[in-house]
């Protein structure tokens, strides 16, 4: 595994720590409950970054496939990734593309934790196991973005949770029970 592979999983998985450590003062009614109409739990939030992380794994997974095929990153899988992290960096509202938009009304915080484990393990061993022959090459298409490199995909995760932690802590902070109608 690449050094810099490494290391991004391990701020990865400190982020995942921080977020789901946000969750634990609160009962799973408070963790389910949407701060206004229209707006999702905090739950939910996390069910949408884990279902984000587990299809851009799978994607990663199936390009991998084409091995030497896929075409050379170069320097406009950074320039995307950038523009990935810009814009979750700045306080703007983004639709979640349909892939990653439809989220259970209930989520049971064992489960959540369980199946973001599933993902982070199927992450490491994909890290591990990535053939050095295709390290450069277009493995993701990022939605808004296009095609990136895996150190720009695992960037954009990065970038991805950062900007939904503090979505969850609006979530959680909300005083007046809120309900979905």
């Amino acid at each position: 595994m690449r050094p810099d592979f490494g290391r991004r999983l391990e701020r990865l998985d400190a982020s995942r720590d921080r977020a789901l450590s946000l969750l634990a003062p609160h009962d799973p009614a408070a963790l389910n409950r949407a701060p206004a109409p229209g707006r999702w739990s905090a739950l939910q939030v996390l069910h949408h970054v884990v279902e984000s992380e587990a299809a851009t794994l799978g994607y990663v997974r199936k390009k991998m496939q084409a091995g030497a095929g896929l075409p050379p990153a170069g320097i406009g899988s950074g320039l995307r990734r950038a523009a990935v992290q810009l814009g979750l960096a700045l306080p703007l509202r983004f639709r979640a593309p349909a892939v990653a938009a439809v989220v259970p009304d209930v989520i049971e915080p064992a489960a959540l934790r369980a199946r973001w484990e599933e993902v982070r393990t199927g992450w490491r061993e994909l890290v591990e196991a990535f053939p050095a022959d295709i390290e450069g090459r277009l493995v993701f298409r990022h939605p808004f973005a296009g095609r990136m490199g895996l150190a720009d995909t695992l960037a954009v995760l990065q970038a991805h949770l950062d900007h939904h932690i503090p979505q969850v802590r609006r979530a959680l902070s909300s005083r007046t029970p809120q309900f979905k109608t």
